[in-house]
C-alpha cells in the first residue's frame, strides 16, 4: 500500500464515505434503502402486483394491480408478465423469462415496471425470496445521510494476514437468530494503542485482494449499531492489512428491515470504545 499525504489520505477517506452514502440511496439492487419487502418464494407458481392477496406484494400505486407470476422451482424462477404495461428484465421487454437468482453467473436477473424493481435473493437461513425495491421508497427520499466519527489517524494501523492453508469456515450468528457460515481467510495480527489484537477474516466479495473483517466495541447499541460493523480491508501480497478503522461501516442491517446480518467472531469484539467509522447521526 502507497504512502499518502495526510491531505491526500483525509481526501480519500471522505471520498469513500461518499460514496458509501451514494451506494446507500441507490434505487436499483445494492441501494438498501429502496428495499420495501422481502417475500419467501413457494415451490409453484407466486402471484406479483398491488393487489391485496399476492403472493409478492408490489408498492400500492407503483405497479399494476396483477403484473404477472414467477413459476418457481429448484431455486429457479421463470416469470409470466400478464399486465399490458411494460415490464423488463436487465433492461429488455418480456411476456416471460427465465429468471436467475443472485448466486448464478452473471447475478440476479433484475425485473423493473415503473419505478419498481425486484428479482430473487437468499442469504444465509433465508428461504428462497423475491425481494422488492421501490426509487419512491419514504425511508430512501427521506434519508439525511450516513453519518461518521471524525477521521482519526491513530485508527489506522497495519496488520499482518496470515492465510490458512486450505478451505476454513468461520461459523458466526447472525441477526435472524439462527448461525452462518463464512468462508475464512486467515487470521490479521495487528497492534493499537499499545496492545496486540488478532483477528478473524472471511473472504470478501470485493475480490481476493481484500479480506472482510467484522468487529464489535462497546460504542455497539448506544452511538453505533448493536450487531457490529463492517469493514473490507485492502492487502498486499506480501500479506500487509490496511486496518483503517475509519472504513468501519454499519451493515445494512442497520438501515433495512428487509435483510440480515453475520455478527463478528468472538475474536473480534473489542471491551473498549472505537470512535471510529460510521455511527448513528447525533441529531
Amino acid at each position: 500500500m502507497a504512502e499518502q499525504s495526510l491531505t491526500d489520505y483525509f481526501a480519500e477517506v471522505e471520498a469513500w464515505r461518499q460514496e458509501m452514502d451514494a451506494q446507500m440511496r441507490s434505487p436499483v439492487p445494492g441501494g438498501w434503502l429502496a428495499i420495501v419487502g422481502m417475500y419467501p418464494l413457494e415451490e409453484g407458481q407466486n402471484t406479483i402486483g398491488t393487489a391485496p392477496g399476492s403472493d409478492v406484494l408490489l408498492p400500492a400505486g407503483g405497479a399494476p394491480e396483477h403484473l404477472g407470476v414467477v413459476d418457481f422451482k429448484d431455486n429457479h424462477g421463470t416469470l409470466t408478465v400478464i399486465t399490458d404495461e411494460v415490464v423488463t428484465v436487465d433492461g429488455v421487454a418480456v411476456r416471460e423469462a427465465k429468471l436467475r437468482n443472485y448466486y448464478e453467473p452473471g447475478g440476479m436477473s433484475v425485473v423493473r415496471v415503473r419505478d419498481v424493481r425486484f428479482g430473487i435473493m437468499q442469504w444465509a437461513s433465508d428461504p428462497y425470496n423475491i425481494r422488492v425495491w421501490d426509487a419512491n421508497a419514504p425511508k430512501r427520499l427521506n434519508f439525511v445521510g450516513r453519518a461518521w466519527y471524525p477521521i482519526d489517524t491513530r485508527y489506522r494501523v497495519k496488520g499482518k494476514l496470515t492465510r490458512f492453508p486450505g478451505q476454513h469456515h468461520l461459523t458466526v450468528t447472525h441477526t435472524g437468530g439462527d448461525t452462518q457460515t463464512l468462508v475464512g481467510i486467515g487470521t490479521v495480527d495487528f497492534e493499537m494503542f499499545g496492545r496486540s489484537y488478532r483477528f478473524d477474516a472471511a473472504a470478501s466479495e470485493k475480490g481476493p485482494e481484500y479480506v472482510w473483517l467484522l468487529m464489535r466495541d462497546t460504542t455497539a447499541g448506544k452511538t453505533t449499531y448493536g450487531a457490529g460493523r463492517f469493514m473490507m480491508a485492502l492487502t498486499d501480497e506480501d500479506g500487509s492489512v490496511d486496518m483503517d478503522f475509519n472504513k468501519f461501516y454499519q451493515p445494512p442491517c442497520a438501515f433495512c428491515d428487509y435483510t440480515t446480518c453475520p455478527t463478528p467472531p468472538r475474536t473480534n469484539v473489542f471491551d473498549f470504545p472505537i470512535e471510529a467509522g460510521e455511527r448513528y447521526p447525533t441529531t
